[in-house]
C-alpha cells in the first residue's frame, strides 16, 4: 500500500456503500501495513468494542442492533473464557539518583487472576533478588511485602510464559491495565483486553477499583494490604454485577468516555 497515495473522500464514499463485514475487512487489511508504534496510538484511541470488532470481526456485533436480552458484546466469549487478571507491584532499583536514593521502575510482584465465577485459578509471586527491591515504609503497610518474599518466587519469564498460554482466547478483564502489563514487561496490545477504565470515567479521569468497589459493593477492599486475589475477584464482579447490567439497559451506548454522566457522584476514597 502506497501511503501518499490515498484519496480520503473517494475512500468515505466507498465506505458508505459497502457493508459492514466488508468495511471491517478493509480496516483490518489498512492496520496490517502500520507500524507497530502507530497500531499503539491506534489502539489507545479505540474502546475495546471497537477493537474487537476490527482484529475479530468474526466476534462483531453488528450495529445498529437491538440486543436481546441477556445478550451484549462479551457474548462472543464462552463464560469460561472471561477471566480478571490484578497485579500488586514493587520498586526494583535500576541505579542510584544524584541525591543517593535509589532509581527504580515498578516490577510484577504478585499476580492473581480469577474466573467468571470469582474463583482464582492462576497466583503467583516473583522472584527478585532481596538487594534488588526498595521498600519504604509506606510500601510495606500497603503490600505487607519484605524483602525475603520473593526469594522463592517464580521467575518472571516462567510467569510471563504462563500468562501468554492462559490468555489464549481469552476476554481478560481489568482495571487500569496499563500499569499491570508494564510491569509484567508485557504488551498488552496482543491480547483481548477489555480495561473497565474505558467505562468508569468520571470528568476527572478513570475512577479506581477502591472507590467503584465502595460505591457499588459498600466494602473497603484497600483499606489494609492490597491483596491481588481479592482485587482480581472484584474486578470481576464489577464487569458482571455492573458493567454487564448497565450495558444490557443501554445497548446502544458504545462509549463513555468524555460522557461521564453516570459516575461523577461516585466518592473517590482513598
Amino acid at each position: 500500500m502506497d501511503r501518499n497515495i490515498v484519496n480520503k473522500e473517494a475512500i468515505m464514499n466507498w465506505a458508505a456503500t459497502v457493508s459492514e463485514f466488508e468495511l471491517v475487512g478493509y480496516i483490518k487489511a489498512v492496520l496490517e501495513e502500520f507500524r507497530e508504534s502507530e497500531l499503539q496510538m491506534v489502539r489507545s484511541t479505540l474502546t475495546f468494542e471497537a477493537r474487537l470488532s476490527i482484529l475479530h470481526p468474526e466476534k462483531a456485533v453488528s450495529r445498529p442492533r437491538p440486543v436481546p436480552a441477556e445478550v451484549g458484546w462479551w457474548s462472543a466469549y464462552p463464560k469460561e473464557a472471561i477471566i480478571a487478571m490484578d497485579c500488586e507491584m514493587v520498586s526494583a532499583i535500576i541505579g542510584q539518583k544524584n541525591n543517593g536514593k535509589p532509581r527504580c521502575v515498578q516490577k510484577a510482584a504478585k499476580v492473581s487472576i480469577a474466573s467468571y465465577e470469582r474463583e482464582i485459578i492462576y497466583k503467583r509471586t516473583i522472584y527478585h533478588e532481596p538487594k534488588s527491591i526498595y521498600l519504604t515504609p509506606i510500601a510495606k503497610k500497603l503490600t505487607g511485602f519484605s524483602t525475603q518474599d520473593f526469594v522463592t518466587g517464580t521467575p518472571v519469564n516462567v510467569v510471563q510464559d504462563e500468562i501468554r498460554e492462559l490468555f489464549k482466547g481469552k476476554l481478560v478483564v481489568m482495571i487500569g491495565c496499563g500499569s499491570d502489563f508494564n510491569a509484567l514487561q508485557m504488551n498488552k496490545g496482543n491480547y483481548d483486553v477489555f480495561d473497565l477504565h474505558e467505562y468508569f470515567r468520571k470528568d476527572s479521569g478513570p475512577t479506581g477499583l477502591r472507590s467503584l468497589v465502595m460505591h457499588y459493593f459498600h466494602v473497603d477492599i484497600q483499606k489494609g494490604i492490597h491483596d491481588p486475589d481479592v482485587d482480581s475477584m472484584y474486578t470481576m464482579r464489577l464487569f458482571t454485577d455492573v458493567y454487564m447490567k448497565e450495558k444490557l439497559q443501554n445497548p446502544t451506548e458504545t462509549n463513555l468516555r468524555g460522557s461521564s454522566r453516570l459516575f461523577n457522584e461516585i466518592p473517590t476514597v482513598k
